[in-house]
């Protein structure tokens, strides 16, 4: 049925976060994930650190901090991965069952590789590594630069919105199928459609008044319905 739409991975780079054990050639068993996180900023800990129990629909529950800029990380991490993941505005997925995805509105959240991270193409404009060109070879339909394009045409709101949604979590529970693990192959697929400035606008807000509500512990079930009807619309 929507096989002429585009889908998330035309608008956004699409990976895992960073592996946190010692790269088994430069440090073999010298540190493990927990060596590297605190429940508190220190001098070296001063990177917020998040993993996919600490994620909900449209909110992030829990904050702890990751080492960096020392000998060990990132320099002998097993899967550094790359900054610029992490210091863009971008969505931030779950791994396991139902899906949940909330927003890092100012860049800087850091994570592990139980998260899936997806950040707009336009934000990358100015990167370029064989991750990405390795991704964009692999899964993409359209050269980087119409990517890039399309990217300005939604906004990471927009999108929190949709998968976020009922129709959303059908959608991707048709792609899934049985399996149990939420994965950026799948995620890829989600079709998404253009919107127009007034649908924007209003899915942004509903996003926005849901977020404020979920923080502040109220009932955002009018609002959830109303994002659910919007973002129905849009696939009829």
């Amino acid at each position: 049925k929507y096989d002429e739409m585009y889908t998330l991975k035309d608008f956004c780079y699409i990976s895992k976060g960073m592996v946190l054990n010692a790269d088994e050639k430069k440090a073999k068993g010298e540190f493990k994930k927990k060596d590297l996180i605190s429940p508190v900023m220190t001098k070296i800990h001063i990177k917020k650190y998040l993993e996919g129990k600490d994620i909900d629909k449209f909110i992030i529950k829990r904050v702890r901090y990751l080492e960096w800029g020392t000998k060990r990380s990132p320099h002998q991490l097993s899967r550094p991965t790359f900054e610029e993941l992490y210091i863009n505005k971008k969505l931030l997925f779950n791994c396991l069952g139902e899906l949940k995805a909330t927003i890092d509105e100012n860049g800087g959240y850091y994570c592990e590789q139980a998260i899936r991270v997806a950040v707009l193409w336009k934000d990358l404009r100015e990167v370029d590594n064989k991750s990405i060109r390795g991704v964009i070879q692999k899964y993409s339909s359209y050269s980087r630069s119409e990517m890039e394009e399309l990217s300005s045409k939604v906004s990471l709101k927009y999108l929190l919105g949709i998968v976020n949604s009922k129709k959303g979590e059908e959608l991707f529970t048709a792609i899934r199928g049985g399996d149990y693990h939420v994965v950026p192959e799948h995620l890829r697929q989600i079709p998404i459609p253009i919107p127009s400035d007034t649908e924007l606008q209003k899915i942004e807000s509903l996003v926005d008044k849901i977020i404020t509500c979920k923080i502040e512990d109220k009932d955002c079930a009018v609002y959830i319905d109303e994002l659910d009807e919007q973002v129905r619309n849009l696939y009829n």
